[in-house]
């Protein structure tokens, strides 16, 4: 499975017109999603060329990892169907890089009613981690400010809160926005 990427990117309306149909696309698509948001401390590149093949090699690393992930469950007769991986991220500049990646919410959890567990969380921070300690060669951990928000479009209460902290942090994200998606995983 070779990694596709779609690329939008633009600070003008139609930018933020993209973004709100990206952002929907996604919810969409799975209606249990999850949205990881954090932070990229960047090591020192000379062009932005460097750092975006950087956030690239990161993308397909975290589409790897994930695929391995969810084949190992999958071995242990757990629920784990394939995903396509959504990314939203900052135009790329040290020294760090605001990121959000989107991803079906049952991928992770034990099936479609079932909560995204501490575990689970732990094992998307580790991927996460692991995968830009190696691509990036850092010696620390260069994730930071990770949070988890749940969207759940089948839960009574569960869509609207969720899904407008993702919107906020969304347009939060300095310009240009660059959105991409990752080949399924799994």
């Amino acid at each position: 499975m070779d990694p596709s990427y779609t690329n939008a990117s633009g600070a003008d309306s139609v930018g933020a017109v993209s973004t709100r149909a990206f952002l929907q696309q996604a919810v969409d698509h799975y209606p249990r999603l999850a949205a990881f948001c954090f932070m990229l401390d960047l090591p020192y590149r000379e062009t932005i060329n460097e750092y975006r093949a950087l956030i690239l090699r990161f993308h397909t690393e975290v589409w790897q990892r994930i695929g391995e992930y969810s084949y190992q469950r999958q071995q242990a007769r757990r629920h784990s169907p394939p995903t396509i991986l959504r990314w939203l991220w900052e135009g790329a500049s040290a020294p760090g890089c605001n990121m959000i990646l989107l991803m079906n919410l049952n991928t992770l959890g034990e099936g479609y009613h079932s909560p995204l567990n501490d575990n689970s969380l732990q094992d998307m921070n580790e991927m996460l981690c692991n995968a830009w300690l190696a691509v990036s060669d850092a010696s620390y951990n260069a994730v930071t400010k990770l949070t988890t928000l749940v969207i759940n479009r089948a839960g009574c209460g569960t869509f609207l809160s969720p899904f407008n902290q993702l919107k906020t942090r969304v347009q939060a994200m300095e310009s240009p926005v660059v959105m991409g998606r990752t080949g399924t995983a799994g």
